[in-house]
């Protein structure tokens, strides 16, 4: 076949229709919003593949450092566009070397063409809006223009400093993002296992939960017990007072959490939860934890160990499960008010 014929058979084909034609569906499957793809350390010069609901992305940085994000598929011959490589002109097909902008995910060059012939304004793979914050990468879901990226990360306590600690961490996780989400609101403690950061046991006093006026954002106060120990009988007190108050708030459409406290021992802490739907029943949960103070660097040391031992046996995302699978039984006003504004 000639590259006309090749040509043509594309402009009969989907992936060359017009732009607001093509994209009026971007089939993620997912209701509009940034979605967080990663972090930011995971993307380099090197093509990533990334799913985000039901579609296929390729990521990458070019020269400058600049993330871009496009459908995974080459309109040419459908290879994946991860499988290729970033040069130049943008990130090139493995499989005939058709290369496509990141930024408008126009066709940049065909190899085979003579010199001096340029690729049609028709040949296009879908190319998405990207945003960085917080260390994480952000994509926009819809074909309409994106909304500001500013309230992307609803709580801060200030940026990191010499006094400051920092951990990441990601899992895979076998349950819906509404589901963990909801579990996050409920008690981000047990649910990444940060019980001596954010608390994990029992509530003390009744949550004070809030919306944030536009049905876009839940926002609750906790007291809760530090540590979730056991009770040596159904109605004898717990074991330890100890109490942490925690301000946690979760966006209604993407479920991205943000968690503030103050830890008995002294400091505060704030972790950041992103939730990458990969499936319907499968999400990459990935979380940044900062922690100021000594007492707070001490006990995230702790933990960094601990998920450390974690992620080597394959069993981070156990307590996230166990979590999203409790949550479904649970009552909490909070968890009413973020169902109702998602139904």
């Amino acid at each position: 076949m000639t590259v006309q014929e090749q040509i043509s058979t594309l402009r009969e084909d989907g992936p060359s229709r017009a732009p607001a034609e093509r994209q009026a569906d971007r089939g993620f499957g997912l209701p509009v919003g940034w979605w967080p793809i990663g972090h930011a350390s995971e993307f380099t010069g090197k093509p990533r593949p990334v799913k985000l609901g039901a579609q296929p992305v390729a990521v990458y940085r070019d020269g400058d450092g600049t993330v871009h994000a496009v459908l995974d598929r080459c309109p040419h011959r459908r290879l994946p566009l991860s499988m290729g490589r970033v040069i130049d002109e943008g990130l090139q097909c493995g499989y005939h070397g058709w290369t496509f902008d990141g930024a408008d995910g126009q066709c940049t060059l065909i190899p085979n063409f003579k010199a001096g012939e340029t690729p049609s304004s028709r040949i296009k793979v879908a190319a998405y809006p990207i945003t960085e914050n917080e260390g994480l990468v952000f994509l926009w879901t819809s074909a309409g223009d994106p909304e500001s990226p500013s309230g992307l990360v609803p709580l801060s306590v200030g940026p990191a400093t010499s006094s400051s600690a920092v951990v990441c961490g990601t899992a895979l996780v076998r349950a819906p993002y509404e589901r963990i989400s909801e579990a996050l609101l409920l008690n981000p403690g047990a649910a990444l296992n940060l019980g001596p950061l954010l608390g994990s046991g029992d509530e003390v006093l009744g949550p004070d939960q809030e919306s944030d006026g536009e049905g876009r954002a839940v926002t609750v106060r906790r007291d809760r017990l530090t540590l979730d120990l056991p009770r040596i009988q159904t109605f004898e007190a717990p074991l330890g007072g100890v109490t942490t108050v925690s301000e946690i708030t979760t966006l209604v459409a993407t479920g991205f959490t943000t968690v503030v406290a103050d830890t008995p021992a002294g400091g505060s802490v704030r972790v950041l939860a992103a939730l990458t739907p990969t499936g319907p029943h499968r999400t990459t949960v990935r979380w940044r934890v900062q922690a100021h103070g000594n007492a707070a660097r001490s006990l995230l040391a702790a933990c960094r160990a601990a998920a450390a031992a974690k992620q080597l046996t394959g069993r981070a995302g156990r307590p996230l499960e166990a979590a999203a699978d409790a949550v479904e039984t649970a009552f909490d006003p909070a968890l009413d008010q973020l169902r109702a504004l998602r139904a």
